[in-house]
């Protein structure tokens, strides 16, 4: 595409570790270099040129750009990148985040050959590591089993591989019931701490589905206010049930909720998320995932609250502000806060970068094909 940056200058981006580089502007390098690898126009020999750029980035010292150079590897889904991430997980020296991820791309990429590495790591020293360990090795036996080919060939066709971009490290569950009696019996799952780690992130899942269902069905056209408003309080039954996992005992489990708020950046998952990040004796994995499910949020604000022609717009508008205004200064707060631990400083600064960036008109350029 013409005017689209180069391979190499990407690359430069992502590796260069000076003061002058911010770290949002590395973080967008390398999701460009995910974007370009997974187009289908791609060459054989460029797609191998953004693996390897994309795996040097390990020799950085951030954690937070690490775990999200690992998570990228996995939503790629290359044999290629295997070797690499394998290294990572046996390194113990690294941060048990970068491990944790590395676990998990290998699992989103689902290749068999990872499975002994895997199997090794059920013993790791860190817990998240051996809980990520489990749930990829379940994962890759899931999709290679005949009811895991089963429910893919089944969700390809309603389209719903298509509804979310990334590599889940489960499936969601599947379910024929109403979306009320889903997102109830989800929630039992979601919060039986005796049932398998696996079969709660399905329900997990299962959950966010369901939020995504019923949003869309509030925004079809034709709707009386009543109407939107019990699709939009059955998203909101969803999200406070998300939340209910954030009581877990599991850093893991309680991490991949805020990634899933990330997601869904609804309005409803803040206060959730502002209490997880206020909360200097919670994981740093978890605060960390918090932080950047905040900043969605706040981007989602920030673009409904310019308001509308209608008091129904007016009000969400307005609500919309309050949020972004709470959300904002408390990831102002995390960012200068010297005695948080780095990997939550770093989330919050690219979180107010990213949104800096994402609303000045100045940085979108058309790019022709």
């Amino acid at each position: 595409m013409k005017g689209a940056p180069s391979i190499s200058s990407l690359r430069s981006t992502l590796l260069n570790s000076s003061s002058t580089n911010p770290l949002d502007a590395r973080f967008r390098a390398l999701f460009t270099l995910k974007g370009l690898a997974c187009s289908s126009s791609i060459s054989t020999s460029d797609k191998s040129s953004i693996l390897e750029a994309i795996g040097a980035a390990f020799s950085d010292d951030s954690a937070l750009l690490k775990h999200e150079v690992a998570y990228v590897l996995g939503q790629i889904q290359d044999e290629q990148a295997i070797a690499v991430l394998i290294s990572v997980l046996q390194q113990q020296e690294e941060h048990a985040m970068v491990r944790h991820e590395a676990a998990e791309a290998l699992g989103a990429i689902g290749h068999p050959k990872a499975l002994p590495v895997l199997r090794t790591y059920l013993q790791d020293g860190d817990v998240s590591v051996r809980e990520t360990c489990d749930l990829a090795i379940r994962k890759i036996e899931w999709d290679q089993s005949v009811e895991g080919r089963e429910d893919a060939k089944k969700r390809a066709k309603e389209g719903k591989t298509a509804s979310f971009a990334p590599i889940d490290p489960a499936p969601a569950l599947s379910s024929s019931q109403s979306l009320s009696a889903t997102i109830s019996a989800s929630r039992a799952v979601l919060t039986d701490s005796q049932a398998q780690l696996f079969q709660r992130y399905r329900a997990m899942f299962a959950l966010r589905d369901a939020v995504h269902a019923s949003r869309k069905e509030a925004d079809e056209k034709g709707l009386s206010r009543e109407e939107r408003a019990t699709h939009e309080e059955l998203a909101k039954k969803a999200i406070l049930a998300l939340a209910d996992g954030l009581e877990d005992q599991s850093a893991l489990f309680r991490h991949e909720i805020c990634f899933v708020f990330g997601e869904l950046a609804h309005p409803a998952s803040v206060p959730s998320m502002l209490r997880v990040l206020s909360d200097t004796s919670e994981h740093e994995m978890v605060r960390h995932e918090a932080a950047e499910a905040l900043g969605a949020v706040a981007e989602d604000a920030s673009e409904e609250g310019e308001g509308g022609d209608d008091e129904e717009e007016g009000e969400a508008a307005a609500a919309a502000g309050k949020c972004l205004k709470s959300v904002l200064g408390e990831l102002r707060r995390w960012a200068e806060d010297e005695e948080a631990p780095r990997v939550v400083r770093e989330s919050c600064v690219v979180a107010l970068d990213e949104l800096k960036y994402n609303n000045d008109p100045t940085q979108f350029q058309r790019v022709e094909a």
